[in-house]
């Protein structure tokens, strides 16, 4: 099953699509503060509803500012808690120079 969401947000778009048969989450677009509450909820929402580990593909995800990222490390909090981990199967360059800039590569297994 494949839930996909659109959101406007300051003239930029966010695209969800999620996989609970293989765990799969993937982000794209533009991820800001005026669409992180939503894709914290998708995020989340997701977390609750399957089980063992998962995988993020932020292949098409082409900006994240602070909040965004707030909202990848809450989802990961939120599984280790639940004794799952994370991985990233595949990252833009644009938003893997900020998670190495930001250091926060290792907790998502890059």
């Amino acid at each position: 099953m494949s839930d996909r969401k659109h959101s406007q947000g300051s003239g930029d778009t966010w695209t969800w699509d999620a996989d609970p048969r293989t765990n799969t989450a993937t982000i794209g677009g533009e991820v800001d503060f005026t669409v992180s509450p939503a894709v914290r909820d998708r995020f989340v929402a997701f977390i609750e509803q399957t089980r063992g580990d998962m995988f993020l593909d932020l292949g098409n995800l082409s900006y994240v500012d602070s909040s965004g990222l707030a909202a990848l490390i809450e989802g990961r909090k939120l599984l280790k808690a639940k004794g799952r981990k994370i991985t990233i199967t595949a990252i833009s360059h644009q938003v893997r120079k900020l998670f190495e800039l930001t250091q926060i590569g290792e907790l998502f297994g890059l």
